[in-house]
């Protein structure tokens, strides 16, 4: 892709691509049908992308992510990430706020899906701050992007002292390349397939938001040796 992806955030990645597809394509008909199964098909990708991933991660014993989880820094801020997303759901059902979000862009999976490492939790407060940073409707809003930047500038150190740790978690992993490999290849083949059909559907503007790793930071960032992304309807030559 255009930015580097890391095991950790196909599982972010994934289920939030396919969240979306499912929630922009409601109407009863061929359309529907056919980009459901494609989220049926990111989805599986990223089940067994998430088996090898774990399989990976029990076979490393550097400083793992079970150990770093009772760290105090990392459990506040697995409170701080479960307490946003309860935030989120009291809002939305209260039918006194004007506000009606979509609570899978913010925690794809809920909290029980975010890993338990502070990389992974640093991840994910990243994917619900840009996704509040993108909505200006949420209640509340300037104090939880400041409470979420809080959270990731005090798990950045953490994840930079366990460097080393970090390249031997990433060379025991290496047997995941095959898993991988197909994970991006089914990711990106979604991401064309969404780009043609909302092109035909005179939707195109929708396409950059719904593809997520296009909308995180240093998205647009070259990478060697992975495919790149299908480009933004704007830059795609204009037909003949």
């Amino acid at each position: 892709m255009d930015r580097y992806i890391d095991n950790g955030e196909t599982q972010v990645y994934g289920p939030q691509f396919s969240a979306n597809l499912r929630r922009m394509f409601t109407d009863a008909g061929p359309v529907r049908t056919f980009m459901l199964w494609c989220a049926e098909q990111l989805d599986a990708q990223t089940a067994v992308m998430g088996d090898a991933a774990h399989a990976g991660r029990a076979a490393t014993s550097t400083h793992s992510a079970s150990a770093q989880e009772k760290l105090p820094a990392v459990q506040e801020a697995r409170g701080e990430l479960k307490t946003f997303s309860l935030h989120l759901a009291a809002k939305k059902s209260d039918r006194h706020e004007d506000w009606s979000g979509d609570l899978e862009l913010f925690l794809p999976g809920g909290i029980s899906a975010v890993g338990r490492g502070a990389r992974a939790l640093h991840v994910a407060l990243g994917v619900a701050r840009d996704a509040l940073h993108g909505d200006a409707a949420v209640p509340e809003r300037a104090k939880w992007l400041k409470r979420l930047d809080a959270q990731r500038d005090a798990l950045a150190p953490l994840i930079g002292q366990n460097e080393d740790a970090g390249h031997a978690t990433r060379a025991a992993l290496s047997e995941q390349s095959g898993e991988k490999r197909s994970w991006l290849r089914t990711y990106r083949g979604v991401a064309l397939v969404l780009e043609g059909v909302l092109m035909m559907l005179g939707r195109d503007a929708e396409y950059t938001a719904a593809v997520p790793h296009l909308t995180a930071p240093g998205g647009r960032k070259k990478t060697d040796g992975v495919p790149n992304a299908p480009a933004r309807p704007s830059q795609q030559p204009a037909p003949a």
